[in-house]
């Protein structure tokens, strides 16, 4: 009763997403699936789940092919998915029993439709035992916890063949993640094959029975029980070859400019301190989920510190949002561009401008040759290819549109440049633009970015901090940041061991 995936690709236009990926799920086991942002995870999981097709390639169980239209036909071949996003799978406005008992009252079986609330009350307590939540409160009133609790539970009472479960313990407690685990491992005795993805190794080696990791589309490892977590580790990062020769750290550094005590980069992880000075860059790297995205967030404003004290040119640095970080001289790019960076429509121009508006108003009005200056200075420095200054921000390439979201921030002349995974879903090409004008500005102010790619830490970065699981696990000069040695901390093996380096 195995269900088979065999040399599956999906393309989207030119980019492809997963490339003949083979890999089966057999009864009673626990596969691990691991991978960095964009190794193709999230793709294979909605090809298995039914959210979409692959552009190539077969699913199979028992040797009989799988075509699934939607979600609903994966769930009727046995195929029950919980999402990353808990939310996608509770209905606001109906309460903690109506979510549990969700299946039978959208689809009228058994007796859905016709479920007093106390039988849809005393349903919901079968599905789940124990589950100690308030039954009929609404589902929007509860923490992310519960709600998470609630959509695995209701997954885990569904007959399930293939249970995939995608960060199932990102919001839960250490105790509530433990009762999840038993669960999980019921179901794999009682003969389901389980997909777990997570970006906690620990867990994955207490769990699972085998892993498998993608690298860019690509399934480039498998291991066996017991793990090895630096090897698997080694396994995202890529073959050391394709690092170049490290760089030798910058030379001269100028004053210090942000100075980190005690400061955590989540709540739980250990405190410790930094220093960045002008004229170097300051790499930060980790697992997802390590904290860098945290961090890095802290220093722009974008959440309240968790612990410690910020310095920005030897004067207390408090910011309460990123208006505070801007105006004390620090720019913050976040990582996830459409999302968080990005005004559907705006133009180029307006991009640009936009956290330095006050720069270009004359007489009370925003001057539109001054915008229009400020944006044509960002697209010569960065070579951004595109119908112009007044074009919308849609019009551009993915790569283009990060070289905007860079450049407007540079275009302030920052004391403090945060960068967080500055080339997510960007090309070559324009990624040696990007590193080239930060390296440039690099010489007259202070960098810090984080990427969990090792080229592009070898390419920008003087100094690499490692984080692990919030806590940091080293710092090492470029030249000693190697592929091997980056692996063995960021998988947490140095911690393990009793120091870090």
């Amino acid at each position: 009763m195995t269900f088979a995936v065999t040399s599956v690709s999906k393309v989207y236009g030119a980019t492809t997403a997963l490339s003949s990926v083979t890999l089966d799920l057999r009864p009673g086991e626990i596969v691990g699936l691991i991978g960095t942002n964009g190794a193709g995870k999230t793709t294979l999981i909605k090809i298995l789940s039914g959210a979409t097709a692959p552009s190539s390639g077969t699913l199979s169980y028992e040797g009989r092919p799988l075509a699934f239209g939607d979600p609903l036909d994966a769930q009727e071949a046995g195929v029950q998915t919980v999402h990353q996003n808990i939310d996608d799978g509770v209905v606001f406005g109906a309460s903690v029993a109506e979510n549990l008992m969700l299946d039978a009252l959208a689809t009228g079986g058994p007796r859905g439709w016709f479920l007093t609330r106390a039988q849809v009350r005393a349903a919901a307590s079968a599905v789940a035992p124990g589950l100690g939540l308030p039954l009929d409160a609404p589902v929007e009133s509860l923490p992310a916890s519960a709600r998470q609790q609630i959509v695995i539970a209701r997954a885990l009472a569904r007959r399930a063949r293939l249970l995939i479960l995608d960060e199932p313990t990102s919001t839960l407690s250490e105790v509530e993640a433990g009762a999840l685990a038993f669960r999980v491992r019921e179901s794999a005795a009682a003969g389901v094959s389980v997909l777990y993805v997570s970006h906690r190794l620990s867990e994955i080696e207490a769990l699972c029975d085998r892993v498998v990791v993608l690298r860019d589309g690509e399934l480039v490892a498998m291991f066996a029980a017991p793990l090895d977590r630096t090897a698997i580790v080694a396994a995202m990062l890529g073959p050391a070859g394709a690092v170049p020769a490290p760089r030798e750290a910058v030379a001269h550094v100028g004053r210090e400019v942000l100075m980190a005590d005690g400061v955590r980069a989540m709540p739980g992880g250990d405190a410790f301190g930094f220093r960045v000075r002008a004229g170097e860059v300051l790499g930060v790297t980790g697992l997802v989920g390590a904290g860098k995205t945290e961090l890095l967030e802290q220093l722009g404003g974008a959440r309240p510190l968790v612990s410690g004290k910020l310095s920005l040119g030897g004067a207390p640095y408090e910011p309460k949002d990123p208006r505070d970080a801007i105006a004390a001289g620090v720019a913050f790019a976040p990582e996830e561009r459409a999302a968080q960076a990005i005004v559907p429509g705006w133009s180029v121009r307006a991009h640009v401008t936009l956290p330095w508006l006050r720069r270009h108003i004359r007489s009370g009005l925003l001057a539109r040759h001054s915008e229009s200056a400020a944006a044509r200075h960002v697209i010569d420095l960065f070579g951004v290819r595109g119908p112009g200054p007044d074009a919308p921000i849609e019009a551009l390439s993915g790569g283009n549109q990060q070289k905007v979201v860079v450049g407007r921030w540079l275009a302030g002349s920052p004391r403090l440049l945060v960068l967080d995974e500055p080339f997510r879903g960007v090309d070559v090409a324009a990624r040696a633009d990007i590193g080239r004008v930060v390296r440039e500005r690099a010489r007259e102010t202070a960098v810090i970015v984080a990427s969990s790619d090792p080229q592009e830490l070898h390419d920008l970065a003087d100094r690499v901090l490692v984080l692990h699981e919030g806590s940091p696990a080293g710092e090492l000069p470029i030249a000693d940041a190697t592929p091997d040695r980056l692996a063995v901390l960021m998988s947490g093996a140095a911690t393990r061991s009793g120091g870090r380096e």
